[in-house]
């Protein structure tokens, strides 16, 4: 079980978490798919949880740096970056984050630091502590083409950790020709085509994972989309209602 650091929230938002390692897009996202969704008519809240972000590039509702930064810790402690980093994890252990009455969404921007978050405390106790929870995985997109099966085993380690639903998400698809763009589309759509004639250990490798987390984890769609253009963001909306009302399906 989640070892939660408030009382599970019950409010009616759905709380989706941006996940990612460094350099996908996470803020970006939050503050493009957050525009988008109030455009839709949503009520949209943000909170930004990376205290070592000098200009998240929106203003959140809820920002950990007014409480604590990574350099405000360093020079508390004494610490180098990487020690502030994961004091700062450990403090936001025991944040206990405000509860936004009446938002239909609040979209959470994550630490540029994926592992801490997601391998310490601070992320199952944040997560875990509300009911409407999702979480996105960015990806860059410009950067996996060649590593999609090892980027979706990331996406699967942190639905694993997290016990939350987890989306991975193909970030930056606007980078991409229209060729290229299809390409990756084909793949997603049925990636065991990628195993059919194994090449050497490494893709005997990756036929075997791929077969065995079918037995494990149903197919899910992996959406490719643009958090600077906005391509792709109706299709996250709908995936967002899916997960909310239960009776969706994500493949």
């Amino acid at each position: 079980m989640i070892e939660e650091n408030s009382i599970i929230k019950g409010n009616s938002a759905m709380n989706v978490f941006v996940l990612g390692p460094a350099g996908s897009g996470k803020s970006l996202l939050v503050k493009n798919f957050s525009a988008y969704l109030a455009r839709e008519g949503y009520v949209v809240r943000t909170v930004n949880l990376d205290p070592g972000v000098l200009d998240p590039g929106y203003k959140a509702d809820f920002d950990i740096r007014s409480i604590f930064t990574v350099e405000s810790i360093m020079r508390e402690m004494g610490l180098g970056p990487n020690g502030a980093i994961l004091e700062a994890m450990d403090r936001l252990a025991h944040m206990k984050i405000p509860d936004f009455g009446g938002a239909d969404h609040i979209i959470f921007d994550t630490p540029g630091q994926l592992e801490p978050f997601l391998f310490r405390d601070a992320g199952r106790r944040i997560i875990g502590g509300f009911r409407d929870r999702c979480c996105f995985f960015l990806g860059d997109l410009t950067a996996l083409k060649n590593n999609l099966l090892g980027f979706y085993l990331y996406a699967l380690t942190a639905y694993f950790t997290l016990e939350t639903e987890t989306i991975a998400i193909l970030n930056k698809v606007d980078l991409l020709t229209p060729e290229e763009a299809e390409g990756v589309r084909e793949i997603v759509r049925s990636p065991l085509r990628l195993t059919t004639k194994p090449l050497g250990l490494r893709d005997e490798m990756s036929a075997r994972l791929l077969k065995t987390l079918r037995h494990f984890f149903p197919p899910k769609r992996v959406p490719l989309v643009s958090a600077k253009t906005g391509e792709g963001f109706e299709e996250l909306l709908t995936i967002l209602y899916e997960i909310k009302c239960a009776c969706g399906d994500l493949t």
